[in-house]
């Protein structure tokens, strides 16, 4: 705080505007480091923009796009040199920069703005700092103050999950996704693309994947752990799939806009889908077996088998045609929540078992694991797995996203044996999990996981060493779809937490403080994502209500809380809507039982910032 307070009286001195500066000044993530001048550089549409010639082909359509959706400019582009006295917009590449790969120099002078990196990474990570100084209204003139922004990534993994399988979501929305993440420097985008719900990637060589196992029956209105099973009979009509074509313009897209895509196959368990399309792959011929795609909930026998040579070859299969349309050098598969069930009936798993002196069934997943793991090294690709692949004989090569707590501590013994790691703790970045009061929010897990946390998760453990710190790769927020059934409701799980996300990826904890963070939302970046037309939550700004009930003398004592700082509660007791003229909460007080308490935050202007909390006091 000391040094945004620095910042205004900075330019009170100087005269400047400090509403511009309030409005338009507000970054996220922030950067590593920012110095402003007394001047500014006015962008026009007599600005050149020049580009690196190398980048022109992708760099300049995607400028054009930008700086004409924020500010209705179509101005000149080139890759040449400006001529003396020509005012500039310089993307340069220099590989002396002493910056790391991704990060940037971005200078405003009052002749040019220069966005300076080592790669095309941070030329476009420069850019989305240099938006962030735009107004949100078209203007066609921009007066963007004088700076020096020095930043760096604190992590090269900076990542978002989002699951299509339980919900599918279009190609649209996700290339909408890719863009509005982008543009707060999140850089990689695991797609889970399979699980119990739904096969959503065409794999030529098994057509029944997307014919069959890309749809389920309808279960639309049912609590998602209520459902009963799908029968042979019914039709199936909820569902969907990206053909290969579709994932190509994915892919061409992200990379753009510096977004790698990672697959997920979800194998062994998880494949509910899988089986149903191909029953084969199951351990057993069992008559009561089920082979639909799963509607919701638990899904039973959904684990394919680990004996079979069958199962191998199969999904050689599927893995050559998956690492074949993703460049990533990383293909991820799953190795989560495996039922081994089956598999202590299954003849072919305990056949493998006894050749292979496997103790137990962890060590047969162990195998299963290090098998599929052959398949992908072939293609030259990185496995991903989740932490449940350290069990057994664990998965030396590979890559593990460390998402158990609790009981289990991968976040501290995947680095500790040498494993590359992603932090994806489900404590501090399950988006699943509802981000307010739970009688307030849409249907989810009874967890609380509020925007505050998210922002004040710290990826790297103290137990780790200097040299096993250099094995976190980096931090990914997670969107699992089991209560996300539309597009709006996606958007409105992922934001704003996402941005919490990208700046615990991105920014060093000691640029961090979340005062600054929730003033540059409501000031700034609510506005910002509106004018993307993406439905955030309004969360943050809700009142926690709690109480204690005094029976004795029929009253109750009254708590309101909140997760942000520097606004007001105010509530009534009366059943009306509170106001700024109703009563200020001060600290707990006490009121007869079965009043009816209603309260709401308000900010310095006396506006209502989220939804009212109503509470009665039984």
């Amino acid at each position: 705080m000391y040094k945004y307070f620095t910042y205004i009286l900075f330019f009170s001195m100087f005269g400047f505007n400090l509403q511009l500066v309030a409005q338009n000044y507000h970054f996220v993530p922030q950067p590593e480091s920012v110095s402003f001048t007394d001047d500014a550089f006015v962008l026009d549409k007599n600005t050149k923009v020049v580009v690196p010639k190398k980048f022109q082909g992708v760099l300049i359509p995607y400028l054009a796009e930008k700086f004409y959706k924020d500010l209705g400019l179509n101005l000149t582009y080139s890759y040449r040199n400006p001529e003396v006295g020509e005012k500039h917009i310089l993307f340069r590449l220099d590989k002396s920069l002493s910056v790391r790969d991704e990060g940037y120099l971005l200078e405003v002078q009052p002749e040019s703005i220069v966005v300076t990196a080592k790669d095309y990474a941070g030329l476009f990570n420069g850019f989305q700092t240099l938006r962030q100084t735009f107004p949100l209204q078209n203007s066609g003139t921009v007066k963007v103050l004088g700076m020096t922004v020095k930043d760096n990534p604190r992590f090269g993994w900076r990542g978002i999950m989002l699951d299509v399988s339980r919900h599918f979501q279009p190609k649209e929305f996700i290339l909408k996704q890719i863009d509005v993440l982008s543009s707060y420097k999140v850089n990689k985008f695991h797609w889970h693309l399979t699980d119990d719900q739904g096969w959503r990637i065409e794999i030529k060589k098994y057509p029944n994947l997307t014919e069959k196992g890309a749809w389920r029956a309808d279960r639309t209105g049912v609590s998602w752990w209520q459902r009963e099973k799908a029968t042979a009979e019914e039709p199936k009509t909820v569902g969907g799939f990206y053909t290969q074509e579709d994932i190509k313009e994915v892919i061409a897209y992200a990379k753009v806009r510096n977004v790698e895509i990672i697959p997920e196959i979800d194998v062994p368990g998880h494949s509910k889908a899988l089986v149903a399309s191909y029953p084969h792959l199951f351990c057993y011929d069992e008559s009561d077996a089920n082979f639909e795609v799963a509607v919701g909930g638990k899904a039973p026998d959904n684990a394919v088998c680990a004996g079979k040579d069958t199962t191998y070859e199969f999904l050689e299969g599927v893995i050559e045609e998956v690492a074949a349309l993703f460049p990533s050098k990383y293909l991820h598969i799953g190795g989560d929540e495996c039922n081994k069930s089956n598999w202590k009936k299954c003849p072919y798993c305990q056949g493998v078992k006894t050749e292979n002196n496997l103790k137990d069934e962890e060590e047969l997943q162990s195998y299963f694991i290090q098998k599929v793991h052959k398949i992908v090294k072939a293609q030259n690709k990185t496995m991903i797995g989740w932490d449940e692949i350290l069990s057994g004989q664990g998965a030396p090569g590979a890559t593990i996203m460390a998402w158990r707590r609790g009981g289990h501590n991968p976040q501290i013994t995947a680095p500790q044996n040498a494993y590359p790691t992603i932090m994806t703790s489900y404590k501090y970045m399950y988006l699943s999990q509802v981000q307010g009061p739970t009688q307030m929010e849409p249907e989810g897990p009874k967890v609380v996981l509020p925007l505050s946390k998210v922002y004040a998760h710290e990826p790297i453990p103290a137990e780790l060493t200097p040299e096993e710190v250099n094995k976190v790769l980096g931090n990914e927020a997670c969107l699992w779809g089991e209560f996300t059934p539309t597009q709006e409701h996606c958007e409105y799980m992922l934001y704003p937490r996402a941005l919490a996300s990208a700046e615990v990826s991105w920014s060093a904890p000691n640029v961090k403080d979340w005062e600054r963070f929730q003033t540059a939302l409501e000031d700034s970046h609510f506005k910002r994502l509106e004018r993307e037309q993406v439905n955030y939550a309004k969360s943050m700004f809700t009142v926690y209500a709690s109480y204690a009930l005094d029976e004795l003398k029929s009253e109750a004592h009254v708590y309101l809380n909140t997760e942000t700082v520097g606004y007001d509660i105010f509530y009534t007791t009366d059943g009306e809507d509170p106001t700024t003229a109703s009563m200020k909460y001060e600290g707990h007080f006490i009121s007869p039982a079965k009043t009816l308490v209603k309260a709401g935050l308000f900010n310095k202007e006396g506006r209502l910032l989220g939804s009212v909390t109503e509470i009665r006091l039984k």
